[in-house]
């Protein structure tokens, strides 16, 4: 897709120059036509379309929020949106907003407007939007969405965090611990040399891992190794589906992190099925949004399954009851709401149930790792240091005696 750049007039005269996403020239011009705007001037952008145009999810979050607010007060959409295309703070979102402002204005509908920018606003949006849309329950539906869309942020924040705080002690102690090898350790070696003193087997091994290190054919090549390994690695699974579904099954079962994972997958997918379901969506649609909302291979080939075989007419319940990855606990509560005709609320409580287990298990993370970090980083500084004074420990024993 490339991006044209155009001035013209809108069918009530006015004077309009923006952008617009298409193919070639020819369909830039074909689709102004159908949005009745007269083109009399138009070329190509050469300034890249990413750059200029990306919406972050907090700042659609936070126009959600607002829209929902204005709408539930009483304001016409087309006024709302253009209070708050006036307010955006980026480039993109204000590229988007005036997009959607002048489509409404031709004659669109909300979803219609919105769905035309499908990598600001993805299928769950729409379909919320369409829903609260067909039922006259816009403003309901927006605050619905601003919720999710919040909540959503917050598990990934959580799983970020989680991962982050160990990443960074592990490359801290490794910087120390290169460190010491490389700087600290020769300062000793050249010490016991001159006086020397025989070396306990330790501190030798300690010696050798510094030699090693600092030779570049060695050292240097090792390096490059591993950071090729890594690269190779990531390569390999972006390469190779298999490989990639053995990894995301592995990543499951990891200690403390695999639960992690785990419930953060579960917290988002019953929270978008709830949401969609509230709205009307049919439950294909929503097995077909959940399927593709879900990162995790395998969660999302067994989300796949129950999509194809709800067509026979299973129960929802014994179709996830069926496949062991899915929790107990999904299939218990879904056949409740099979009885009752409440399945999404019955969703929407296990969504605020794993929600509530996946802030635990970060805290419980949280708590457990800070200890872990600090006995690891001490206890490798303590033994760097114990190599390289034993030797001074053990002359002085034999003083001693």
């Amino acid at each position: 897709m490339q991006e044209f750049l155009f001035e013209g007039f809108d069918n009530m005269g006015d004077v309009v120059k923006d952008s617009i996403e298409a193919k070639d020239e020819k369909q830039a011009l074909t689709l102004l036509r159908k949005r009745k705007i007269k083109v009399t001037k138009i070329k190509e952008d050469a300034k890249p379309l990413l750059a200029r145009k990306k919406v972050k999810s907090t700042e659609l979050m936070q126009v959600t929020k607002k829209m929902s607010s204005m709408v539930k007060a009483g304001l016409p959409v087309v006024e709302t949106i253009s209070i708050l295309k006036g307010q955006a703070k980026s480039y993109g979102m204000k590229y988007v907003l005036s997009s959607v402002y002048r489509d409404l204005n031709t004659g669109s509908t909300i979803s219609e407007a919105f769905g035309r920018h499908p990598k600001v606003f993805d299928n769950i949006y729409l379909n919320i939007i369409s829903a609260g849309e067909e039922s006259g329950a816009l403003d309901e539906f927006l605050g619905k969405l601003a919720v999710m869309m919040e909540k959503r942020d917050k598990i990934a924040k959580g799983l970020k965090k989680a991962f982050t705080y160990p990443i960074i002690v592990m490359v801290i102690a490794l910087g120390i611990s290169t460190f010491m090898l490389i700087k600290v350790i020769p300062i000793f070696q050249e010490m016991y040399g001159g006086m020397g003193v025989d070396l306990p087997a330790f501190t030798k091994a300690l010696i050798a891992v510094s030699e090693f290190l600092r030779d570049p054919s060695k050292g240097g090549l090792t390096f490059i190794s591993v950071i090729a390994f890594f690269f190779l690695f990531n390569f390999a699974l972006k390469s190779s589906l298999k490989l990639r579904k053995t990894w995301h099954k592995i990543t499951l079962k990891l200690p403390l992190f695999g639960n992690l994972i785990f419930k953060s997958t579960f917290s988002r997918l019953t929270l978008v099925m709830a949401n969609l379901m509230k709205a009307g969506v049919p439950i294909i649609n929503v097995l077909e949004i959940g399927t593709n909302v879900s990162t995790n291979l395998p969660i999302k080939d067994a989300l796949s399954n129950v999509k194809k075989d709800v067509l026979t007419g299973k129960e929802l319940s014994v179709l996830f009851r069926r496949d062991n990855l899915f929790p107990p606990e999904l299939a218990q509560l879904i056949s409740v709401g099979e009885k009752t005709g409440n399945v999404d609320e019955m969703l929407n409580s296990l969504a605020s149930y794993y929600e509530e287990e996946f802030d635990l298990a970060v805290g419980a993370l949280s708590a457990a790792i800070e200890p872990l970090m600090i006995v690891l980083v001490g206890g490798i500084v303590a033994a760097l240091l114990l190599g390289m004074y034993l030797p001074i420990f053990n002359a002085g024993a034999l003083f001693a005696g």
